[in-house]
């Protein structure tokens, strides 16, 4: 059977066994993936991955079933075996599940690509490997390691529901990552970037993977200087990428609507509050051009949106799928998303970002006494239900008297989203879209991070001793 005529006898076996409603993804992801270090290669993945998703809904629960195979007697039986599950479920649940209404869409999506990157010799990726490596090695004598990594995607994708949503979706997707260690004397420092679109292969040119490459080396190597500083609260600046990864993790978790529901949000009952100072506006889109997490449907087959959160400091929405927007009582957003066609969709961001402000950097930077630049993440924890949060900073600089000077090292931010946020004074006028993977409930998603400069007074910062 072709991908589309498997949906539709996927949807006629879901509704002549019971389902009230039924939804199908039908995916064939082909991957090309490299990795090298120290121009060594290390790894060469590359292949084909087929299956289908399937969700009925029955007496007010949902039941799922995944194969990689479209047998039809196997199909029946998963589906016989979906439809129980949620009829079991069905027994036992409070409340029951209903999806908000949306109107059927029938659309077919191709990428914007050139050439399919999936079909690129492998020599060629070697050579985008090879050319990372070379440029940060001349960039700096004290790399002891250089790692590369290149990976090119192509999807393609039906999803279609039984209430006569059909769409088909073909996707390409690279990304190149490269990861620099400097080290002299016994100190090491190291520093990771990365670039992605949902392009083809020729997008591998807009990188500028010689200048990526080169800039993380100079990078690491600068941050060897770096000396401890004690913690304590300051004026801080955070570049786009930590800003990014900031309003992602402390905020926009706590902004999915599943999460509000389930009372695991700081956010919850506060639509029309304000949660943050007048600098401070927030978007979820999922139609930026160059977006890593962009895509014009979700995976319930709802058109996506530039969601607005938070409007000059007040709450003004969350993102959803058509479960939680039902419950909510609000409009669906195309907020649904899912790892693969053996994951269910459920609540996930997109692009969330900070939208830029009127401030320069050097307007910043000018009337601090002491205070701290923070750039870049290497990660950290959060907690959406209380509203705290911590991020390691991969690069720190001092600043004094409104000059940047000398590199720190093993510095966090930390504090409560809502105090922070109310602590924002001053926003950039410059924007930074990185690229990122968004975990929760097992599930890794495409998520683009991003924003301005941003400038927080009385920040908590923890430091090395």
């Amino acid at each position: 059977m072709s991908m589309s005529g498997i949906t539709d006898e996927v949807l006629s076996i879901a509704l002549e066994l019971g389902a009230e409603y039924a939804d199908v993804r039908v995916e064939r992801r082909e991957l090309v993936s490299l990795r090298m270090s120290n121009r060594v290669l290390e790894s060469v993945s590359v292949g084909e991955r087929f299956g289908l998703g399937v969700r009925v809904l029955v007496n007010g629960a949902f039941g799922f079933f995944t194969a990689n195979k479209a047998d039809k007697d196997a199909l029946k039986l998963g589906i016989e075996r979906a439809v129980k599950m949620a009829r079991s479920s069905a027994a036992v649940r409070r409340e029951k599940v209903a999806l908000a209404p949306v109107k059927t869409v029938t659309d077919d999506v191709k990428g914007d690509f050139k050439v399919n990157p999936v079909a690129v010799d492998l020599e060629e990726y070697m050579e985008l490997l090879i050319a990372g490596h070379d440029a940060a090695k001349e960039s700096s004598k004290v790399l002891s390691n250089v790692t590369t990594m290149a990976e090119g995607v192509l999807l393609e994708k039906i999803i279609a529901t039984s209430e006569g949503t059909k769409i088909r979706i073909v996707e390409p997707r690279v990304s190149y990552r490269v990861y620099t260690v400097a080290s002299s004397e016994g100190r090491m420092a190291a520093i990771m970037d990365a670039k992605g679109l949902i392009k083809g292969f020729e997008a591998f040119k807009a990188f500028k993977i010689e200048e990526l490459a080169s800039d993380a080396a100079q990078r690491a190597e600068k941050m060897l200087d770096a000396r401890p500083t004690p913690g304590g609260r300051f004026t801080v600046i955070i570049d786009g990428a930590l800003t990014g990864v900031f309003i992602h993790e402390a905020l926009g978790h706590a902004a999915e609507g599943d999460h509000v529901l389930a009372g695991e949000s700081v956010l919850e009952g506060k639509l029309g509050e304000v949660v943050g100072s007048e600098h401070v506006t927030v978007y979820d889109d999922s139609t930026l051009e160059e977006g890593w997490g962009s895509a014009k449907y979700d995976d319930e087959g709802v058109p996506t949106r530039k969601r607005l959160l938070i409007d000059r400091g007040v709450l003004k929405g969350y993102i959803l799928n058509r479960e939680s927007a039902h419950k909510l009582g609000l409009e669906p957003n195309g907020g649904a998303r899912a790892e693969s066609y053996a994951h269910p969709p459920i609540v996930r961001m997109s692009n969330t970002y900070i939208q830029p402000g009127d401030w320069s950097f050097e307007e910043m930077l000018e009337d601090i006494k002491k205070g701290v630049y923070l750039k870049g993440s290497r990660g950290g924890q959060v907690d959406p239900a209380k509203g705290t949060f911590q991020f390691n900073a991969q690069e720190a600089f001092l600043i004094e008297s409104g000059e940047i000077t000398r590199p720190l090292r093993d510095v966090s931010l930390m504090g409560h989203v809502l105090e922070t946020l109310k602590n924002i004074d001053a926003v950039g006028k410059d924007f930074t879209l990185r690229i990122g993977t968004c975990g929760k409930a097992n599930q890794g998603v495409p998520a683009g991070v991003g924003g301005p400069h941003v400038r927080i007074v009385n920040a908590l910062v923890g430091g090395a001793v």
